[in-house]
């Protein structure tokens, strides 16, 4: 009976737009109240165990790798390599945005950091250039939301936590979903500025390339450093994190681009940044007990067990489920909710463990973009005070660009597999 009252205590919290995190603690503490023999020290250290792990240590590093990336202007060096690369074809300065996603993804981790970047440089841009406001914020919602699968990713990290998947592994797998999204979107990009018929910015010459190439090459030494050093095994992905703060902070130091103050705000944006994920899978551990007390996860096991004996078809359900929960729950919470009850089904059945793990990164991918309550498209449109409504119609391009991607992964095994074992994983 407390399960009930627990779950409609839950959902009727999350109705009300109340943060997940709270609508799982409230709902975990009234079912603690009112059951019998189960002592708080218990849930307390359930709490303490699951933030008690080296691996999540790499969450404020990117989160501070992500500050200095902003504030030394490695972004803004980034994007003037991006646009002299395809700036000068139809759509140039959205195919820009794109690929600067798919840069800016390989350092800081974070969409919602790469969104406030890209957003704040491009969208004035993009809007005086003759895109709607609500497709110009979805260009750049798209190009951040790269972010989740292009390594490092900081949801990524968190699964790996809880899955005890080799975060090598699943990084590896994410790179070719990852860029098969972001050409797909500069197709998207394409076909809308011919349709609108904007105008086009003449190639300035392979010599700009080349000068900005060498503004951005130590920009572009970051991921080198972060996805070279896990792959050769040179450092876990927290040293690697502790690796690119430490090259952002030297970087600034000598081109004069950071100050102290730089610094010291640098990193009170990353506690800030990095307090509410943590506080997120505290709280998400009591709940998941709660459930697994209740025998919620051993029903949901039998149901797909006994339902789904088709790889692809399991497989499929968990997109369609992740889509439908991405539209209210933030990805993290997604994460922390279902992978404790979704990689045993996986495992049981005996399903490949890599390929759904990184179908489960799409289909989280797919939930930042979709409305009401994706977290990517809600960050975009407080960046200039565009209502989700301009948003929602946009986006579904660009949503479908990862549900291909999504399919593709399901029935294709090799698509996920093949990078990863081509490293030796």
């Amino acid at each position: 009976m407390m399960l009930y009252v627990s779950l409609l205590i839950f959902f009727v919290l999350l109705a009300f737009g109340a943060p997940v995190f709270l609508c799982m603690g409230c709902s975990s503490i009234i079912w603690i109240l009112f059951s019998d023999g189960i002592p708080g020290l218990v849930i307390a250290q359930k709490m303490y165990t699951a933030t008690d792990s080296f691996a999540l240590m790499a969450i404020p590093f990117f989160m501070l790798a992500g500050q200095l990336m902003e504030r030394t202007g490695i972004t803004d060096s980034i994007v003037d390599f991006a646009n002299s690369l395809v700036g000068h074809i139809r759509g140039g300065l959205a195919l820009t945005c794109e690929l600067a996603g798919i840069l800016m993804g390989g350092i800081s981790g974070s969409g919602n950091a790469d969104c406030s970047a890209l957003g704040s440089m491009l969208l004035p841009a993009l809007e005086k250039s003759g895109y709607d406001e609500g497709f110009a914020c979805s260009v750049v919602a798209s190009a951040a939301n790269l972010a989740p699968i292009i390594p490092p990713s900081i949801i990524m990290i968190l699964y790996c936590n809880a899955a005890g998947l080799n975060i090598g592994e699943l990084f590896m797998a994410g790179f070719v979903p990852g860029l098969s999204c972001g050409i797909l979107y500069m197709l998207v990009c394409h076909h809308y500025a011919k349709k609108k018929h904007i105008a086009v910015t003449p190639f300035q010459g392979f010599g700009y390339v080349w000068k900005t190439f060498k503004k951005a090459v130590f920009a572009l030494i970051m991921p080198v450093i972060i996805i070279g050093g896990i792959l050769f095994g040179i450092f876990t992905a927290t040293e690697a994190g502790v690796a690119a703060c430490v090259y952002g902070i030297v970087y600034g130091f000598l081109t004069r681009k950071l100050s102290i103050r730089d610094l010291k705000d640098s990193l009170q944006g990353a506690v800030v940044s990095t307090a509410g994920p943590v506080a997120l899978i505290a709280i998400s551990s009591m709940f998941s007990y709660v459930l697994s007390r209740e025998g919620v996860t051993t029903m949901i096991a039998e149901f797909c067990v006994s339902t789904f004996h088709s790889q692809s078809i399991m497989f499929l359900f968990v997109v369609a489920v992740c889509v439908v929960l991405g539209c209210f729950v933030d990805g993290t919470a997604i994460i922390l909710l279902m992978t404790p009850i979704l990689v045993p089904i996986v495992q049981q059945m005996g399903f490949n463990l890599l390929q759904f793990s990184i179908i489960f990164m799409m289909a989280i991918m797919c939930g930042g973009l979709t409305p009401p309550v994706g977290a990517t498209i809600f960050v975009v449109s407080g960046v200039q005070g565009t209502p989700i409504s301009k948003i929602s119609k946009p986006i579904l391009p660009f949503v479908g660009c990862v549900l291909i991607v999504t399919i593709l992964l399901c029935v294709s095994t090799p698509y996920a597999t093949f990078l990863p074992g081509l490293m030796g994983y």
